[in-house]
């Protein structure tokens, strides 16, 4: 079993500032993308795949190798921007909310997600405070923000959230056993690669990172695992990993350092 998952965040309207839908900073800029970006991305991956209906959710059956769109943190262009270009193509994305902020400026209100869900989007966890490293938590932590994140989502749906995604890229497995444990059905990682493993009763999916700075070409390729193109993004990724293990603290100190000089 394959799939192509596409990995974007906030969608900024024209003549928005980047801050105006999810988090701020710096750091998290560069996976902002303009509007108008978006929708190129969006025309490019209709036109490079062979058929449209591949644009797949994950409770649908998943025959062939379906791409999934999904869109990390909660922010509220989801609603705004995001929901309605997809719906033009007949689309539908995966939208990860990180449930301490919902309601909160920049973020999706109850009133907002229950209405995506009702249009036939797919809402998961985020977990509930984006912990950066997610994967150094204790195991009960990592319990407990699974767990909470998707009480609160189930709360406002009125229906069980199987599927959410991990924050920040840092997976390991302890953080798929805790999801499994507390009934995830779907995990999707930061990890840029189309295998799905199996971890319990939790299927774990990887997806490929769309920055701002890449053009609708790029994204085309990755929904249609483009040797090339996978090929480098996994060589990128696996360097940065492994700077992230020997660095430690210490990496993501220098990382946020240099993302807030710019």
């Amino acid at each position: 079993m394959k799939t192509n998952g596409l990995l974007y965040h906030d969608i900024i309207g024209l003549n928005d500032s980047h801050e105006v839908s999810g988090f701020r900073g710096n750091v998290v800029a560069r996976y902002k993308l303009a509007a108008d970006t978006f929708e190129s991305h969006l025309q490019s991956i209709k036109l490079a795949i062979k058929y449209p209906y591949s644009i797949s959710r994950v409770s649908d059956t998943l025959n062939g190798i379906p791409v999934f769109l999904t869109f990390d943190d909660g922010g509220v262009s989801g609603y705004t921007i995001i929901a309605p270009l997809l719906e033009e193509y007949g689309w539908r994305g995966h939208f990860f909310i990180t449930t301490n902020y919902i309601g909160k400026e920049g973020f999706l209100d109850e009133e907002q997600i229950i209405e995506l869900h009702a249009r036939g989007h797919i809402i998961g966890s985020h977990s509930c405070s984006h912990p950066d490293p997610i994967s150094k938590l204790p195991y009960e932590e990592l319990l407990k923000e699974w767990r909470d994140s998707m009480d609160v989502l189930t709360d406002i749906l009125g229906e069980p959230v199987k599927v959410a995604s991990i924050p920040g890229g840092y997976y390991s497995r302890r953080v798929a056993e805790a999801a499994d444990e507390v009934g995830m059905q779907w995990l999707f990682t930061s990890e840029p690669t189309s295998k799905v493993l199996q971890v319990g009763n939790c299927k774990v999916l990887g997806r490929y990172m769309i920055l701002n700075s890449d053009c609708d070409k790029k994204a085309a390729c990755l929904a249609t695992n483009c040797i090339l193109t996978v090929v480098g993004q996994s060589l990128s990724w696996n360097l940065k990993k492994l700077a992230k293990v020997v660095g430690g603290k210490y990496y993501l100190r220098l990382r946020r350092f240099i993302l807030e000089m710019k």
